[in-house]
């Protein structure tokens, strides 16, 4: 709201007399907001920019199924990248494990689980005699069920 303040008026041309006059003078009361707006957007910039980068797990391209269901829980992931033909490498969690020690490896980490569950994540360019090496490692390893993940048809709206 503007502060009213009381001044002095010159002599006018009735008199030479003084007469006092109410002058409005606005003084800006209100927050400033455009320094806050600036400095929501850099942090969103940044939030932008860095969130590609959270990506966790290994990307895979699954292959898609019409009946899928969605897992409640995820006890151990083993993905199978494109590239295991050349490399001999599949990925436990985040760790890429050489193939020859798969049964090894995976019997140390769920030693102490006392359900023996293992999903595996296939990329859709492995051939299925890949699949069934590594499945039968995971066996050999002491999984007990071995969950395959898929990914539901596009469009479809869980």
């Amino acid at each position: 709201m503007p502060k009213l303040e009381q001044t002095q008026k010159t002599a006018s041309r009735a008199g030479g007399r003084r007469a006092r006059a109410m002058r409005v003078s606005s003084s800006l009361a209100e927050i400033n907001v455009v320094p806050l707006v600036d400095v929501m957007l850099v942090l969103l910039v940044i939030f932008m920019v860095a969130a590609p980068m959270m990506q966790q797990g290994f990307p895979v391209n699954l292959p898609e199924a019409r009946r899928s269901e969605p897992l409640e829980r995820q006890e151990l992931l083993v993905s199978i990248p494109a590239s295991f033909a050349s490399d001999q490498e599949v990925y436990l969690g985040e760790e890429a494990v050489p193939f020859d020690v798969l049964a090894e490896r995976v019997r140390q980490v769920i030693a102490d689980s006392p359900n023996k569950i293992v999903t595996m994540a296939s990329d859709g360019g492995v051939v299925y005699r890949d699949v069934v090496a590594v499945w039968d490692q995971l066996k050999a390893g002491g999984v007990s069920t071995v969950n395959v993940q898929v990914q539901p048809p596009r469009g479809r709206q869980p």
